[in-house]
């Protein structure tokens, strides 16, 4: 299939700015420098690993520090990690400093033989995956051919894992010194909520993306198919997708928090209030835990024309373009 042509502009004019609800932007100022990619989470489906195993691929620059907030914000401007609604606070995050482009030209030519020359630039917040359609409008706005990353855990294990890492290490203490009524307002909250609807949260980034350019991945295969996961993630961002760029700790945990069994009454409460989104991810894309035969990754949105959901499996797509060599689920879009 011929890709369309790129609808993407150079600087911000009339037509754009008419078009921004919550981004404050000057006619005339560069887009060169907006992300090619987001990568959206949510927390603790495996977005720090993404971010870490792609960060010094020689095609690729990632804003530090990761998680900037900046659209997750846009609508509370007294939040503690609101800092500005203007387009060019955000664009200084997407140049590397003369130091910064110096140690990552030596690290790719030391680790690769080959220069630092990114062709595709990108952030990563976890929290972007809830944003309200509005503000994923003024993103499309920026950028029509932006692609888009969003991770799948099962909702249970996810909700357990946020807790774990938000009420006990963050705060610095034992899990056990944290509530059951407190960890049920945790469980409740809702940005939480919102967090476990996988598919509307696939549904409000479909609706504004190009046909292909939502990617769609499974925490799991972070564990069983980290190398194929992350060649897939390269394919669809349009950069070489060499596995001499995949380092030898690919296996390796990135951000964890303590393993361990979630306690009965915390599950089944979790199973209860999650149930709801657990049935619409098994509906909507033929998955349950644990897991059996699945895809590697999915991309949304589809063509006009919906395709049965059948047991489609994808054994890695060993360099090859993940469109000739992935099956791809479809979904259903809202009007």
């Amino acid at each position: 299939m011929r890709r369309p042509l790129s609808t993407r502009a150079d600087l911000v004019d009339e037509s754009i700015r008419a078009r921004l609800r919550y981004v404050r932007a000057e006619i005339g100022t560069s887009l060169r420098r907006f992300p090619d990619f987001l990568i959206v989470g949510p927390q603790r489906t495996g977005t720090t690993w993404l971010h870490a195993h792609l960060r010094f691929h020689p095609e690729i620059f990632l804003a530090e520090p990761k998680e900037l907030f900046f659209f997750s914000r846009l609508k509370m401007p007294n939040h503690a990690r609101y800092r500005s609604s203007e387009l060019s606070w955000y664009l200084q995050f997407f140049r590397d400093p003369l130091w910064r482009w110096l140690a990552k030209t030596g690290l790719c030519f030391r680790r690769y033989g080959v220069p630092y020359r990114p062709r595709v630039r990108g952030e990563a917040t976890a929290s972007y995956a809830a944003l309200d359609e509005d503000v994923i409008a003024d993103i499309v706005a920026l950028n029509p051919d932006i692609k888009v990353i969003l991770m799948i855990r099962q909702p249970v294990d996810r909700a357990w894992s946020h807790a774990k890492k938000d009420l006990a290490r963050n705060r610095k203490r034992r899990l056990d010194a944290v509530s059951a009524e407190e960890l049920q307002r945790f469980f409740r909250d809702p940005y939480q909520r919102q967090c476990a609807r996988y598919v509307e949260n696939c549904d409000r980034w479909a609706a504004h993306l190009r046909e292909g350019h939502l990617l769609v991945g499974l925490f799991d295969d972070i564990q069983t198919r980290p190398v194929e996961l992350l060649v897939e993630a390269m394919n669809f961002l349009g950069i070489s997708s060499s596995r001499r760029y995949i380092g030898g700790d690919v296996r390796e945990s990135v951000n964890p928090t303590d393993a361990g069994r979630i306690p009965e009454q915390h599950r089944r409460f979790l199973e209860e209030l999650l149930a709801p989104d657990v049935q619409a991810l098994r509906e909507r894309f033929g998955l349950s835990w644990p897991l059996g035969p699945h895809p590697l990754v999915m991309r949304l949105p589809r063509a006009e024309q919906e395709i049965p959901l059948g047991p489609p499996f994808s054994k890695g797509a060993e360099g090859r373009d993940s469109q000739e060599s992935i099956p791809i689920i479809a979904a259903k879009l809202r009007e």
